[in-house]
């Protein structure tokens, strides 16, 4: 499947799971709401520049903006971990670029410590 194709449906199915699942479900506590559309950002391909993240982040925010009424929060959420995300996978991956033939971020492609600290890092800036 092409990577375009993949990842429109990938975001697509991310909002769709927040909006109409996630965000319906009974609240442990009236401030606590699960997250897994930022998901999308984290396992974008590598292959994507930076201005294009960022513009990819800033539509992925803003379009679970309007469906939430919170005009801009989630936006620049997503906004800065787009920002944030290539200096985190650069001090992550390896140097040799030899051996490191993956597409997008994956425990597989990363091995799992450092794939755990780029979620991790990525999950705490956008919380």
């Amino acid at each position: 499947m092409n990577d375009l194709v993949r990842n429109i449906a990938r975001l697509a199915f991310f909002i769709l799971v927040q909006v109409y699942v996630l965000n319906k479900i009974p609240h442990l506590h009236r401030f606590i709401t699960p997250y897994i559309y930022y998901l999308f950002i984290l396992w974008l391909p590598f292959s994507v520049s930076r201005q294009w993240l960022l513009v990819i982040g800033f539509l992925t925010g803003l379009s679970l903006d309007y469906f939430t009424m919170t005009p801009g929060l989630h936006a620049a959420a997503c906004t800065l971990i787009a920002y944030v995300r290539p200096f985190i996978i650069g001090i992550l991956t390896p140097k040799d670029t030899s051996e490191f033939n993956y597409r997008e971020p994956s425990p597989l492609a990363m091995q799992w410590t450092p794939y755990a600290v780029y979620v991790l890092v990525l999950t705490l800036l956008h919380h």
